[in-house]
């Protein structure tokens, strides 16, 4: 006999969720434009969260570990260097000593040559760093990786 219950949910846990993302980002009108952005490319407003400061996206994530709460639990971590509260390098720091595992991409105004080895130290590859004023197209290229989904 065949549970077709158990079928349904295996099937629905086998099915990939959606990547989440969340974006550090200190200018109101280039939050604006994420917001656009990845409207466009599919993510579902629920899946993409938009924070101006530093401390906001490392309570979200602090929050997220202690009350194991899905809600803020993201995939992918968008963090400008220039933050007005803390650097955009100690959240990219702090990100990755308490999510090793997740992807930090960082947008930043300042040369590779500038940051090569604060980089490296953090644990960002060179491809996962763009360069203002950058194109969504770039953004586009980086996020489209095997296996990711979107809504």
């Amino acid at each position: 006999m065949i549970d077709l219950n158990q079928s349904t949910e295996n099937q629905k846990k086998k099915e990939k969720k959606p990547k989440r993302i969340l974006i550090v980002e200190p200018n109101p009108d280039i939050q604006f434009l994420y917001s656009l952005f990845t409207i466009q490319y599919g993510f579902s407003i629920s899946d993409v969260k938009v924070v101006q400061d530093g401390n906001k996206c490392l309570e979200i994530i602090d929050s997220s570990r202690e009350d194991n709460n899905e809600n803020n639990d993201y995939d992918i971590f968008i963090v400008d260097t220039h933050l007005h509260d803390i650097s955009g390098f100690e959240v990219a720091r702090k990100i990755r000593d308490r999510l090793p595992h997740k992807r930090i991409i960082l947008t930043t105004t300042y040369s590779l040559d500038n940051i090569s080895s604060m980089i490296d130290s953090i644990g960002i590859k060179n491809q996962d760093v763009l360069f203002k004023p950058f194109s969504y197209s770039e953004l586009v290229s980086i996020l489209k990786e095997p296996g990711m989904s979107y809504n």
